[in-house]
């Protein structure tokens, strides 16, 4: 039985978890070192006992040399074991620290990727901010033409605002450069309201209105149709003293109406084009690409794209291709293959449309800026200066100085009561309102009008209105007929509303870029604004870091005593009930027209059939 212990089977035993392998095999190599000793010691007795002293003595010497050569082969079988377990100890080393335990802290941290901009996205020509202390009087900018600046004088512009006086001149001086010298292409990005139209309009206008020809020269691509409408009036405005043509395609006429003002079929020199400067929607430009005879690009000279952030993230039917293809396509079949690089060939080369773009959130992602194919182009910012290597800088806008921005923190039930004190009691007027639906904006405008009875005159302004009924809205605001007018984002995106003195942001603005065009309403062109954000205790950690990403920090908090709210409540509760009696009418109205409408429809089946 003692030899058993070479066999000895290490089982699991909850007293001995933690016992080290090796440790054991070396408790029991000590243990057959023992029992080797004890036999021997044995064995040398009994043949001192029963051997004659010559012999005793030779077995002696041979017992001895076996037993010295078994416990060398023992002592290395022990450094054996020994080695061993270092090697297991090694490898398990290695093992942990080949593989990461999962929620380990020796994770190495990775290092952190740097970015590294365009120079020209990084090195911008600054614009200022300050549209109080302009100094750049219409008068001596000797670059204007001369019925420019009396048109400019007429319209009541006796100063340039920065943007104006950084943008105009240099647009100016690139087509004054010789015909193989291409113009840059300028990227523009400035608060809203701080005159960014003019800053194309007037030279789009000083360079072709000495041109008599009959092509598309100049074409202004735009995402909505109020804004394309505005671009147009303005282009009309100051081109009243020229021979530049206007002309406005955006879908609130028939298609067939719009080509007979574009296009006209000559004898003498086939087709020709009415109008000089375009001002479309991305989606009527699509289909006058598609269907329109004699619409030709060839000649065009100049593409502005105002709104550009928001033409990059929606780029309707793919107009970008389209256009891009088009005059791709009239270009090649005008100049053919050209043989042999020579001076008259570059000279005669026609450069690309000379690209402006202009938001006031405008991305300066180069991945997204590259889609737009620039030339060598430059860029105009009012957002201050940052470290070139942080990685937010690239997100950072900016809004007029004159603006006061605040916001107020509240709970659901108190969102309109806030609203009605500061239309009642602090008698603010001429207030924009934006909401985050057509549905929302519907609701509140009858509970205003319900809970007011007479004294606040509100009107919503969606894209659930024809376009009729929404000039009429706009019209009746800025003739101060209407307090204050709910609408949706879609009211935010460049359209210029006069003398609008503050703006409310009912619901949460979704993004940095959504807010800075809620705000830029108000506080435009020097005019001094105020925008008050109302948001819920839940929603307050959510805008901090929107306004963040914007390169914003602070923003002063407004307060209203409860007690002011709790005065109000009774009212508000009944003005609930009648809003829900009015909404609950007009569904069953619509109901019963579209009940009307489906049994007239079947009818008049019938009767065919």
């Amino acid at each position: 039985m003692e030899n058993m212990d070479l066999f000895v089977i290490n089982r699991y035993r909850h007293d001995s978890i933690d016992i080290d392998p090796t440790s054991q095999e070396l408790k029991h190599f000590e243990k057959l070192k023992k029992d080797i000793e004890k036999r021997k010691n044995e064995s040398f007795n009994h043949i001192m006992l029963h051997q004659k002293p010559n012999e005793t003595l030779n077995n002696v010497c041979e017992e001895n040399q076996i037993n010295s050569i078994g416990e060398v082969k023992i002592d290395m079988r022990i450094e054996e074991v020994k080695k061993s377990g270092k090697e297991i100890l090694n490898n398990s080393q290695k093992t942990i620290e080949e593989f990461k335990i999962i929620g380990g802290n020796d994770f190495a941290q990775k290092p952190k990727v740097q970015r590294i901009l365009p120079f020209w996205l990084s090195h911008p020509y600054s614009i200022s901010r300050d549209l109080q202390n302009v100094s750049f009087t219409v008068s001596e900018q000797d670059w204007l033409h001369n019925t420019l600046r009396s048109t400019l004088i007429s319209q009541g512009i006796s100063y340039l605002f920065p943007v104006q006086a950084q943008v105009i001149p240099f647009i100016l001086r690139e087509h004054y450069m010789p015909n193989c010298l291409w113009p840059r292409d300028i990227c523009v990005s400035a608060p809203t309201g701080s005159g960014k139209t003019l800053s194309f309009v007037i030279p789009i206008i000083q360079v072709l209105m000495n041109e008599t020809s009959h092509h598309i020269r100049a074409m202004v691509v735009l995402p909505v149709q109020e804004l394309a409408a505005q671009i147009a009036n303005v282009f009309k405005r100051y081109s009243v003293h020229t021979n530049v043509k206007i002309a406005l395609l955006s879908g609130t006429t028939p298609l067939h109406q719009e080509q007979q003002q574009i296009v006209r079929y000559t004898d003498s020199f086939g087709w020709i084009s009415k109008a000089n400067i375009v001002v479309c929607t991305a989606g009527r430009l699509v289909e006058h690409l598609k269907n329109t005879k004699g619409f030709s690009l060839k000649k065009l000279k100049f593409l502005v794209i105002d709104e550009a952030d928001r033409m990059m993230d929606n780029v309707q039917n793919d107009w970008l291709y389209h256009m891009d293809r088009h005059v791709k396509l009239e270009n090649e079949l005008m100049f053919g293959n050209v043989a042999n690089v020579n001076w008259n060939s570059v000279y005669k080369q026609s450069a690309h449309p000379h690209k402006l773009l202009f938001s006031a959130t405008l991305s300066q992602d180069p991945e997204k800026l590259e889609q737009w194919g620039l030339f060598q182009p430059k860029l105009f910012s009012a957002a201050p200066a940052t470290n070139v290597d942080d990685d937010d800088h690239i997100r950072k806008y900016t809004t007029p100085k004159e603006l006061k921005e605040e916001y107020i923190s509240c709970n659901g039930e108190q969102k309109p009561l806030i609203l009605y004190y500061l239309l009642m009691e602090m008698k603010w007027n001429k207030v924009l309102c934006f909401t985050n639906s057509s549905q929302t904006a519907h609701r509140l405008a009858v509970l205003l009008n319900a809970w007011g009875k007479g004294k606040i005159k509100a009107a919503e302004l969606s894209a659930a209105l024809d376009r009729v009924t929404r000039d009429s809205v706009l019209k009746n605001f800025m003739n101060s007929e209407i307090n204050i007018l709910i609408g949706t984002d879609a009211l935010a995106r460049g359209i210029d509303i006069p003398d609008c003195s503050y703006v409310i942001s009912y619901d949460l603005p979704r993004n940095i870029k959504t807010y800075i065009h809620r705000v830029g309403r108000t506080g435009r062109a020097g005019r001094s604004g105020h925008a008050l954000t109302i948001l819920l205790q839940t929603q307050l950690q959510l805008f901090m870091d929107i306004i963040k990403s914007g390169g914003k920090s602070n923003m002063p908090q407004m307060t209203v005593k409860p007690e002011t709210l709790s005065n109000i409540s009774e009212d508000y509760q009944k003005a609930i009930e009648e809003t829900k009696n009015i909404v609950h009418s007009e569904i069953n109205s619509k109901v019963k027209k579209s009940v009307a409408v489906k049994r007239g429809f079947k009818s008049q089946k019938r009767k065919i059939e």
